[in-house]
Formats: C-alpha cells, structure tokens, sequence
C-alpha cells in the first residue's frame, strides 16, 4: 500500500468530556456495572478502574469506551468481583458449555478451574477458533480470570508474505467495520506490521483481529498503527463505498468465510442481485446460520442478507435434553442467570418465554440459546418489563414526569449517543420521539452504522426504532 499523507493537525476533543461521555453511556447501556466504574482521559487514553461482575461485562465496558469518539486507546484495569462457584460446580458448567456449543464441541480442551480462575490447554487450528473458545468460556458466571494456553497449530500451509499481505489488505478494503484508507501492512517471515492511522480505538482492535484471522503466526506488530480522531473521514474512507459489481461483493462475501470456522466449512452458496446477498445451502447449527449473515453483512456494498441456509444437526436430538442444555446454558450465564426464563423444545425449536428488564437481555438470551448445539430456530416471547429508562428522572413522589418530558428526555438522550458514536458522528441523522418509539431518519453507509444507531436510540430510552435511515443507494433497511 502506498504512503499517504496524514494530516498532523490536533483537535481533539476535551478529555474532561470524553470521560462524562463514557460515564453517561456506562449509565445508559445494560451488561455493564457503571457504578462501580471510574473512568478518567488523558489526552483521549482512557483508563478503566474499579470492578465488574464478569468477563462478558469487563470486555463490554472496554467496547463501549473504544466506540466513544475521541478515545485513542483503553486502559483496562477493571477486576472481577462475583459470587464463588465451587471449583467442581465451575469446571463442570465449563466443561457442559463448550461441549454443547457447536463451534467448541469437535476441539479438544483441557479445563483447570480454582477459585474462579481458569487455565485452557489444547490446540486450535486459526485466531478465530481461539475467539470463539474464549467467547464460550467467558460465558460462564464465576469466572474472575481466564490463563489462555492455547496452542495455535494452522490447519493450513503457511502463505508466502506477500499473499498474506494481500489477503490484509483486501479484508480491510472490504471490512465495514474498519475505515482503514491510511494503514499500511507490511509482512516478514510471516509476521505482520501494521502501521498508518486508523480513527477510532475499536477500529485499531478490528484491524489487528483482522491481521491475525488471515494467518499471522508469528506476531503482529502494531505499535505504528496509531488512533488520531481528527484526521478527515474522507480521508481514512477514501473510496471504500465507491460502486462494487456483484461479482465482487460476492466474492468478498465468500473470503469472509474463509476466515470464519463456524461457516468455511460448509460453503455457503453466494449469490448477489444489486446490493442484497441471498445464502442458500446446510449449515450444522444456527449459530452457523447466523455467523454466516453477520458476515455477509459485514461486507461493503451489501445492504441486505437473504438468509436462506437450512440449519441441519448432525444426528437426531431429543427436546428433553435440548430444552435442559439451553436452560443450563441460561443459567449459568452471567446476564441472564438471575432472570427466571421458561425454555420449551420441540422438534429442535428453542421457545423462550419470561420477563427481563431490557432489550439487551432479551436479546442476549437468544444469543445464547441459538448457540446450543441441535437448535434449529429460537422463538423469543420474552416480555421487556422497563417502562421508561432507569437514568430518567422521577418527581419526588417516585412517578415519571409528563410523557411528553419523557418523548423529548429520550431524544435527547439518543442525539447524544449518536454525538459521541465514533462511527456515526459526523453523519446527518435526524432522530423523533412519539410516545417512547423513536424514529430514525438520514442516509448511512453499511448496514453496521443502520445497527449501532437502533443501538443508540435502545440505549438512550426508546421502548422501539422506527428505522427509516437508508444507503446512500436508495436501500431501506427495515428496523423493529
């Protein structure tokens, strides 16, 4: 990749405003204990301190304050604080969650567990693999530490540096998660050198994922990839969105799946009509199925997924042991596990029923129950039991002001989210208020910034998104 010129000017954002940003998004977003946070900025370095309650809550707060414009870099040192599960009980739930997860259940992992902390031994074949045994053993309530000693052993031959270089770059170039115009990649005897700037923290944490996805074995050397905010986004965009064929989005799409265990192996047929990718063929499970969607999604250039790929299990399941799996799986997780949610299975269909306060935990729950090996589709009929954002104010006798007051609190609040969303800042969108449901107006890029925007208006109070926000090709992408 050529060098660009990098503008050197500095308008940075206030580091006192960035830290009551995090701490007011803190207050707003579930999954994260904000009360027990103290966030502090020097020169857009954030540092986290004080206590979470799990893993899942540590890595969340750390993503929210990445996405948070302005922030050049996390400082992480949040400990864990949960209730003590006995050794025994903990390597057990272990053991049970990552032999029913079907990205997790073929790999042989060895798990020691004492007082909360937890050792992994075993082999993986790619960075992915690893990702996915961590993201399954940090979803088990009692766990303060993870000691990752998981060896990495390529299922493939090792690419000459250049391909691997190549393969970078293109992920990059296609990846709608990234705006990546001015990163160089350079590698030597298989390990990577990242360098250029890059706009926002999160987007620094993508790309170094990305390089090690493709293959780096050896190191990925990222000090020179720098995070400068005030750089121009023309500038780090470059001719990202310009016009892509369908041919090229379609193979995009199947690259995508390259790097992604839980689909490469399945091939999913691609086919592409303007900008809606349709994917047909058989998948073994539905985290398979919806992994499969989110990274055709993830590509530039499409705005809408047909997913049309047939989940079928490997062998036959009985309901009565699915239903216990996902029920344990609920249980044991560290968002939900307090929540009373009734599981019915029938014929491989997963019913959730209950009460939780939020979208969030409604929608965490069937993340975890569509990630049980057996599971065809998940039917969610949890009811969402906030009336009204909990940061809203109350009169002294505990009642909500006027409906009103509440419609124009909410909008603000979302305004605010949208302001210091790293990815959406500086986009047009126009946000309205009726009765709790907010609606969104104003043209985006990708379907990613479409779902960080209902993100922000869930989080800043609105009980539903009306999502009118359209491409800049015309594509509407349906809200609920």
């Amino acid at each position: 990749m050529s060098t660009l010129s990098i503008p050197t000017t500095k308008q940075l954002l206030a580091d006192h405003d960035i830290t009551a940003a995090i701490e007011r998004l803190y207050s707003r977003r579930q999954g994260v204990s904000a009360t027990w946070i103290d966030v502090s900025t020097t020169e857009g370095i954030v540092t986290l301190k004080g206590f979470t309650d799990s893993l899942l809550s540590l890595d969340r707060a750390e993503e929210i304050a990445k996405l948070v414009r302005g922030v050049r870099g996390v400082v992480n040192e949040l400990e864990i604080r949960t209730p003590e599960v006995p050794d025994a009980k903990l390597l057990a739930d272990l053991k049970e969650a990552l032999a029913t997860n079907p990205a997790t259940q073929s790999l042989a992992i060895e798990c020691l567990a004492k007082t909360g902390e937890v050792e992994l031994r075993g082999t993986v074949r790619s960075y992915a693999e690893r990702q996915q045994v961590l993201r399954v053993v940090k979803g088990v309530r009692g766990i303060r530490r993870v000691d990752d000693h998981l060896t990495y052993v390529p299922a493939l031959t090792p690419r000459p540096d250049d391909e691997m270089a190549a393969s970078i770059r293109e992920l990059l170039r296609w990846n709608v998660r990234v705006h990546a115009g001015l990163v160089s990649v350079s590698v030597k005897n298989g390990a990577v050198k990242l360098s250029g700037v890059v706009g926002s923290a999160l987007e620094r944490s993508e790309v170094i994922g990305i390089a090690w996805s493709a293959g780096a074995a050896k190191a990925v050397d990222s000090k020179d990839l720098r995070v400068e905010p005030w750089v121009p986004s023309d500038d780090v965009r470059q001719d990202k969105y310009a016009y892509h064929s369908e041919t090229d989005i379609a193979q995009a799409v199947r690259d995508a799946f390259v790097y992604d265990p839980r689909v490469f192996s399945f091939e999913p047929t691609v086919t592409v009509q303007g900008s809606t990718v349709t994917l047909t063929g058989t998948v073994n499970s539905l985290a398979a199925k919806r992994a499969a969607e989110q990274d055709a999604r993830n590509v530039v250039g499409v705005s809408w997924v047909n997913n049309r790929l047939k989940v079928r299990p490997a062998g036959p399941f009985d309901d009565v042991k699915l239903r216990n799996h996902v029920q344990a799986a609920l249980t044991r997780d560290p968002y939900v596990g307090r929540y009373p949610i009734t599981v019915l299975a029938y014929n491989s269909t997963v019913n959730l029923s209950g009460s939780v306060p939020t979208h969030f935990e409604a929608a965490h729950a069937e993340q975890v129950a569509a990630g049980i090996s057996g599971v065809v589709q998940v039917d969610n009929h949890l009811h969402i039991t906030a009336n009204a954002p909990a940061w809203f104010g109350r009169s002294q006798d505990g009642t909500l002001t006027h409906a009103v007051n509440l419609d124009q609190a909410i909008e603000q609040a979302i305004r605010q989210e949208l302001y210091w969303n790293a990815f959406l800042h500086d986009l047009n969108l126009q946000v309205s208020v009726k009765n709790g449901q907010a609606t969104l107006r104003g043209n985006i890029e990708n379907w990613h910034q479409a779902q960080l925007a209902i993100h922000c208006a869930l989080a800043g109070g609105a009980s539903s998104v009306n999502n009118k926000l359209r491409t800049t090709s015309e594509a509407v992408f349906n809200g609920y």
